[in-house]
């Protein structure tokens, strides 16, 4: 017989009026759906408006719409930490939306199918495809569909893939994570808002750990003004954040990798310099333009090291 678990919806906010809406009403759908309680929690972290009236106003059950407000503005990270944290003892996996994305009403049942599958022992997360929602013209691109399962045997090698270029195809948003599991690796880094996803799925692979993946878009990922990645690119936050991942990683990276990373963080650096060209600011630029240096030289030095060394 196929073990029940104990699953929760986590879903993080802040000034999401305008998407939160949508969001809790396809949660709401969803958890109908699977016909078995869910507690859904809705984490505000300080929003400044009226994100958490929408949302309680929105809700249609069944069952209530638990929410938390964080004491101190804290982001998504920390708020994601402290909730997997609450989580222990009372739940195995825990559901995680961001509160400008939608999921399908078969979003909870068609991965707790597989969820009650896994051994809660080795797997970390369980993860699908989704479609993207453009938040200004509605248009949605299309994702993986063809409704494989795919659990994968990963070398080393490829686990460490993510570090050097950097964007994993995990998704956070939509994903479901067992919260054991979670709090064996310390959760996310806090000081990673972008490339956070990255981090946490290779430290889970790289600990032993498997993944199941769904292929099919059982969510809407929306791309809207405003969000991590845009911000990211205006504060050159991505940038910096390459920059501690070579520092963080140095330790477990062949010659080869770490060669990579400074290849990317140089071509990252130097395509954005000519951002702030166009789009005139020049401590942008200086920045940017200092990082790209010193990645190209960091790169060049390491390759005619190998040279001299394979010449030996």
């Amino acid at each position: 017989m196929i073990p029940e678990k104990k699953i929760a919806v986590f879903i993080p906010c802040y000034n999401a009026a305008g998407t939160i809406a949508a969001t809790i009403g396809s949660v709401s759908a969803a958890v109908r759906d699977i016909g078995i309680p869910v507690p859904v929690y809705l984490c505000d972290d300080c929003s400044r408006d009226n994100s958490v009236a929408i949302a309680e106003k929105t809700w249609q059950g069944p069952g209530e719409l638990i929410v938390h407000r964080n004491a101190v503005n804290s982001g998504e990270r920390k708020t994601a930490n402290d909730a997997f944290a609450r989580f222990v003892g009372l739940y195995e996996w825990a559901f995680i939306i961001h509160a400008d994305d939608i999921v399908k009403k078969e979003w909870l049942t068609g991965m707790y199918e597989q969820i009650r599958l896994v051994d809660d022992a080795k797997c970390f997360t369980v993860w699908s495809s989704f479609d993207s929602l453009d938040g200004a013209t509605g248009r949605v691109v299309p994702g993986d569909d063809t409704g494989r399962i795919n659990i994968l045997e990963r070398t080393p090698e490829q686990k460490r893939n993510y570090i050097t270029k950097l964007y994993c195809s995990w998704h956070i948003s939509g994903a479901a994570i067992n919260v054991r599991l979670y709090q064996a690796l310390g959760g996310f880094d806090i000081t990673m808002a972008q490339f956070g996803d990255t981090d946490f799925f290779t430290r889970g692979l790289l600990a032993g750990y498997s993944d199941v993946y769904i292929s099919r878009t059982l969510t809407y990922y929306r791309v809207v003004a405003g969000s991590v990645s845009s911000t990211s690119v205006r504060t050159n936050r991505d940038i910096r954040e390459v920059v501690y991942i070579i520092s963080k990683f140095r330790d477990i990276l062949t010659a080869g990798e770490m060669r990579q990373l400074h290849k990317n963080l140089a071509n990252l650096s130097f395509r954005r310099a000519g951002r702030w060209v166009i789009h005139p600011n020049i401590r942008n630029f200086m920045f940017c333009s200092a990082t790209a240096l010193r990645a190209m030289m960091q790169y060049a030095f390491s390759s005619k090291s190998k040279i001299q060394h394979a010449g030996k």
